[in-house]
Parts: C-alpha cells; sequence; structure tokens
C-alpha cells in the first residue's frame, strides 16, 4: 500500500482526471483490506505485551493516517467532490478512531505493567518496554511539534505526564480506604496508611525505580503520587465532625508521624524533594482542627469539673462522718486536665501552650467555685454546731488540696510564657512590640480569673507572677541574640529596656524593678568608670548575679576590648567572694534562674568589629559618586 500510495504521489500535481479517481479508489480499497489484519497483528503485539514494537507499528499507522489525509486534501480540483464525499469522510475517521482505540488499548497495558511493577521484582523488562515506549512517544511529539509548517492535529500524546498519572491512581488504589474507621479510633487507621506508604515506596524503590532512566526522577514521582492519595485521603476525613481524640491523632499525624515516621523513613536511602509536596492539609483545616481541640478543653474544664465538684461536695458530708484526711478532688481534675495538655504538648509546642492557657483559665473558675463551696459547707457546720474530729478531718482533707492545685498552675504557668518570651530581644524586637504586648495580654487575662480571690493569697499570686515574669524577661536579654554596633543602636535597645521594666512593675515586689534598669544603664553608659559603678550597684542588689551575666550584658553592648572587660568583671569578682551578702542572697534570688545559654566570644565580637572596619576602609577608598535623596532605611536607623 505505501507503494502504491508513493507512486501516486509522484504523479505530476494538475493531472488528476477520471482514471486518477479509479486508482484512488483502488488505494483505498486496497486499505481497507489491509487494515483488519493489520489491527489484529497490532492488538495481539499488545495483549502479548511485546509494547514497543506495538507503539512502532502504532505510530506507522498514525503516519499512514496522516499521509492519506493529506493525499486527498492535494489530489486535485476534479477529484475533490469524491474524495471528500461523506463516505470518504467516514473512512478517514474511522482509520483515525482506530489509532485511538489501539492507543487505549497500548496504555492499558502500559498503566497495568505500572501498577505490577510496584510490587513484582519480576516486571522489569516490562517496566523496560514501557520506559522505551514513553521515550519514543516523547520523541513523536517532538517532531511533531518541530514540522514546518506547524501542525494543526492534535498529536501530543504525553504519555509521560499519563504514566505521572497512573502511579498516581496506582497509589490510591493501593492504600487503605477509610470507611471501616470507627469514633475514636482514626489512630490505627493512620497507622495503617503509615505502614502502606512506607512498604510500597520501599517496594517501588526496589523495583520500579532503578528501570526508569535518571532524569524521570521516578522516586520522586512516587513519593509526590502517594502523597497526594494521602491528602486526598485526609480532605475526606475532615469533612466531617471528629472525635476529640481523633483530632489529637490527626494533629499528631500531620506534625509528627508523616514527617518522620514516613518521609524521614523512605528519605533515608534516596533523597527527596520536600518542597514538592505540599501540605497535608491547608492551613484553614488545620487551624480549624486546633479550634476543636480547645473547644473540647473548654467544654471540659466547664462541664466535666463543675460535675465533678458537685460529686465531691456529695462526699463531704460522708466525710464528716468517717473522719477522711484525703480526698481525691485535685487529683481527679488534674488527671481530667492532664489528657489534653500532654496530648497537645505532644503535638507541637504551640498547641501546648495555648490548651495550657485554656486549662488554667477554665481551672481558675473551678477553684473560685471550689472556694465558695468551701465557704458554704463550713458555715453550714458552724450553723448545726459539728466540730467533731470529723470535721477536722475533713477540713485537713480540703486543705490538702490545695499544693496539687498550687504545685500544676505553677508548672504550666511557667511554661505558657516561654513561647512568647523566646520572641524578645530579638533584631525584631527593636521595631516591634508585637511580642511584648502578647506577654502583657496574657496577664491581664489571667489576673482577670484570678481578682476574686482573697486579698493575701491574690497578692501572692501576683508577686510571684511578676517574678516569673522578671526572670524570663531577664532571661531573654541574657540570650545575647542582639549585638549593639553603634552607639545609636546601644541607645535605642537601653531605651526600649527602660520602657518595658517601667510597664512591668509591681508594689509588692519592688525590690525586683530596679534588675532590667541597671542592664539597661551597662548597656548605654559610655566610660570604664561609671560602668564599673552601674555594675556594683547591681551585684550589691542582686547578690546571685555572676561573671557569665556581667560577660553576656558586655557581649551586647559590643565590648570587645579585654582590658576594659576585665576592669568590669573584676567588681563581681571582688563581691562574690565577699561573706556578707550570703543572706541577702537567699533572699534575693532573680539571677541564679537565669542562665547563660548563648554567650558570645569576645574573639568572635573581635573579628565582626574588624571586618566592619576593614570593610569601612575599603569603601573610603572607592571613587565617590553623587547620591540621590533617598528614604532612611532601617539600617541607617542602626
Amino acid at each position: 500500500m505505501q507503494r502504491l500510495t508513493a507512486r501516486f504521489l509522484n504523479r505530476p500535481s494538475g493531472a488528476a482526471n477520471k482514471g486518477d479517481c479509479d486508482f484512488l479508489g483502488l488505494i483505498c480499497s486496497t486499505a481497507e483490506m489491509l487494515k483488519s489484519s493489520c489491527l489484529l497483528e497490532i492488538l495481539k503485539l499488545v495483549t502479548k505485551r511485546d509494547l514497543f514494537l506495538a507503539d512502532t507499528h502504532i505510530l506507522e499507522l498514525e503516519q499512514e493516517c496522516e499521509d492519506a489525509a493529506a493525499l486527498l486534501n492535494s489530489s486535485g480540483v476534479s477529484v475533490v467532490d469524491d474524495v471528500t464525499s461523506p463516505s470518504s469522510k467516514d473512512s478517514g475517521r474511522r482509520k483515525a478512531k482506530d489509532v485511538e482505540l489501539l492507543y487505549e488499548a497500548l496504555q492499558k497495558e502500559l498503566w497495568d505493567v505500572v501498577r505490577e511493577s510496584l510490587r513484582s521484582p519480576t516486571a522489569g523488562p516490562n517496566l523496560s518496554l514501557v520506559v522505551q515506549v514513553l521515550q519514543q512517544e516523547e520523541q513523536a511529539d517532538r517532531d511533531w511539534a518541530q514540522r514546518d509548517p506547524p501542525p494543526t492535529g492534535p498529536r501530543p500524546r504525553q504519555l509521560k505526564q499519563r504514566w505521572k498519572e497512573a502511579v498516581v491512581e496506582a497509589a490510591d488504589a493501593s492504600l487503605p480506604q477509610q470507611v471501616e474507621a470507627q469514633t475514636g479510633q482514626l489512630s490505627m487507621y493512620l497507622d495503617r496508611l503509615r505502614v502502606r506508604v512506607v512498604e510500597d515506596l520501599d517496594a517501588a524503590r526496589r523495583n520500579a525505580v532503578p528501570i526508569y532512566p535518571e532524569e524521570y526522577a521516578a522516586f520522586q514521582v512516587y513519593v509526590q503520587s502517594y502523597h497526594q492519595a494521602i491528602t486526598r485521603r485526609l480532605h475526606t476525613i475532615t469533612s466531617a465532625a471528629l472525635h476529640v481524640t481523633d483530632t489529637y491523632s490527626l494533629l499528631d499525624w500531620i506534625y509528627n508521624i508523616y514527617d518522620r515516621d514516613v518521609l524521614g523513613k523512605v528519605s533515608i536511602t534516596t533523597p527527596i524533594n520536600r518542597s514538592q509536596l505540599g501540605p497535608l492539609l491547608p492551613s484553614e483545616t488545620v487551624d480549624r482542627l486546633e479550634l476543636d481541640c480547645l473547644n473540647s478543653v473548654r467544654d471540659k474544664v466547664t462541664n466535666e469539673l463543675s460535675q465533678v465538684l458537685e460529686e465531691e461536695e456529695k462526699r463531704w458530708t460522708e466525710m464528716v462522718q468517717t473522719e477522711e484526711y484525703q480526698s481525691t478532688l485535685a487529683r481527679n481534675v488534674i488527671q481530667r486536665l492532664q489528657v489534653d495538655l500532654d496530648r497537645s504538648a505532644a503535638i507541637n509546642r504551640d498547641l501546648g501552650s495555648r490548651v495550657a492557657q485554656c486549662s488554667l483559665n477554665g481551672l481558675a473558675d473551678f477553684l473560685y467555685s471550689f472556694k465558695k463551696k468551701v465557704e458554704i459547707f463550713h458555715e453550714a457546720q458552724l450553723e448545726f454546731a459539728v466540730r467533731g474530729d470529723g470535721y477536722v478531718s475533713t477540713t485537713i482533707a480540703l486543705v490538702n488540696c490545695c499544693p496539687p492545685f498550687r504545685n500544676f498552675v505553677e508548672r504550666y504557668g511557667q511554661g505558657l510564657s516561654e513561647p512568647y518570651f523566646d520572641k524578645l530581644v530579638k533584631r525584631k524586637w527593636l521595631s516591634n512590640t508585637e511580642a511584648y504586648d502578647a506577654i502583657i495580654d496574657t496577664i491581664k487575662e489571667h489576673f482577670k480569673k484570678f481578682h476574686r480571690m482573697d486579698s493575701p493569697p491574690y497578692q501572692t499570686l501576683v508577686g510571684e507572677v511578676h517574678r516569673r515574669v522578671l526572670i524570663e524577661y531577664v532571661r531573654a536579654i541574657m540570650r545575647g541574640r542582639v549585638i549593639c554596633t553603634s552607639l545609636k543602636m546601644r541607645k535605642r535597645m537601653a531605651s526600649r529596656l527602660r520602657e518595658e521594666s517601667r510597664q512591668l512593675k509591681e508594689s509588692a515586689s519592688s525590690w525586683l524593678d530596679s534588675a532590667v534598669p541597671h542592664l539597661s544603664e551597662i548597656i548605654l553608659l559610655e566610660d570604664t568608670p561609671s560602668i564599673q559603678m552601674e555594675v556594683g550597684v547591681l551585684v550589691r542588689e542582686f547578690p546571685d548575679i555572676r561573671k557569665k551575666h556581667i560577660s553576656a550584658i558586655l557581649n551586647i553592648r559590643g565590648m570587645t576590648r579585654q582590658t576594659e572587660r576585665q576592669e568590669i568583671l573584676n567588681i563581681v569578682k571582688d563581691i562574690e567572694n565577699s561573706d556578707s551578702l550570703t543572706q541577702l542572697s537567699r533572699d534575693r534570688a532573680l539571677f541564679s534562674e537565669v542562665p547563660v545559654t548563648s554567650e558570645i566570644h569576645c574573639l568572635n565580637l573581635g573579628l565582626s568589629r574588624l571586618a566592619l572596619t576593614a570593610s569601612s576602609c575599603i569603601s573610603s577608598l572607592r571613587p565617590r559618586r553623587k547620591r540621590t535623596p533617598r528614604r532612611e532605611s532601617y539600617d541607617d536607623m542602626l
């Protein structure tokens, strides 16, 4: 048939006549006779998975269809009516349809091989044929695009892109569905999901990935495919309301397990590009899940703790009769709160902090109710003149509830402050009050809850909170994350410290209020004798301060000269050796609880200063250009 077609194409243009039409009809009839046997042979090659040869013949058939169409379009005016008749058009469409059907059959076998190769070590030969077909088809697409004149047909098959889609489908079919998961048991399904993903990707690395050329980045394609399949399942899971236990399990899986136990394991031997994977869930969905956790905690401290207190109140009358000296109230309350605190803290620090704050707010309401019920109980006992041993033992049991509650509040109240204070005294802190404002707002929020306490315990609480805030504030300073490189910057930092310390003043513990102003003066003062005097005052007021604390402040102010530093540090050494401050140090302990977590060595500071000086000298040697006026930048302000 090809020889006949070539013979016809070699005839001069414009020579078309009735004989040509007969000749053209002969070509068409011959093609029809050969068509059926040709299609059957190609289909046999496909079903036997002789995929590369089958694709080669399909490409030839596709080319013949294109040549026939071109032949009809260039056959001459006298035969146009004949060759463009409805029957001729139908024949052309049938041939094109045959090609499409062959491609469908071929692709079905191609993607079946891709799926089978995941778990079959013997699928390598067939998978090699798949790769050859992909490469041959990619080349056919490129050749088609480079034709002159540019073709108008739909040729690009893009089998390589369809291969990626086939891997996605294979991953989705392999992963377990979530329909069988029951309320409160989502962790079991997520664990099955984790195991299957790790097993499949490990199998893909052994059986399939080595067959593909390096430029295919096959392992990355497999990882992304499973990532997409997981994402679809998580979207389905979060489309409905979840039990709080399942919410915690899902958040833990998203934040920790997936990254550590899935991506971390599969990338041990074969690196992957995690930035291409994207988030498992939109940030809005994750925020909603975290809010569900907080709402659950609020409901628990509002409803469950109230019920616990009511049941405990009923026991008090019985305790009067049995002389019990212990109450399980504190243990029961703390155990209920501890569940959410432990689970949220295991997920991430931010969620743990938010749950802790929510729990403490709810506990404040509970303790207020507890206090009122205890008062009512005692008033009732006094009214009925019940003052026996049972009354004493019940009173002791109620008093014994206080230390566990106090320890609980102190422990989680301290942890609550850490995320906010971690943002203080950084470069951004010099021009942004957001972190400090958050601390002040948090303190005010807590005091709104606790202000209903009686004056003596309330003042004790205020004093302890004030002390903890000062400790965390000074700890942030001692981390040395801001190094002043100019007098302007020192003035700016000292001013910021003084301003914030004024807002932190509290009359009950006024001895703490001078700590930060002294530190700001050490940063600001210019001459060594003045700094020595300020350090001496600071050490006398806070005898637990040590050389490492003063050294950290000297680092912050950018003091690099060893002679000056040693003269100042000797002041601390002399007072440290004095025995007259022993009792005072026990009463006024502040710096003993402040470690210097990131002390910067003088050598590094000196090198940094030297580099700045060298840069300045080099700049001064360059030709000066006329500068256009511009707005003052952040660096200029420093």
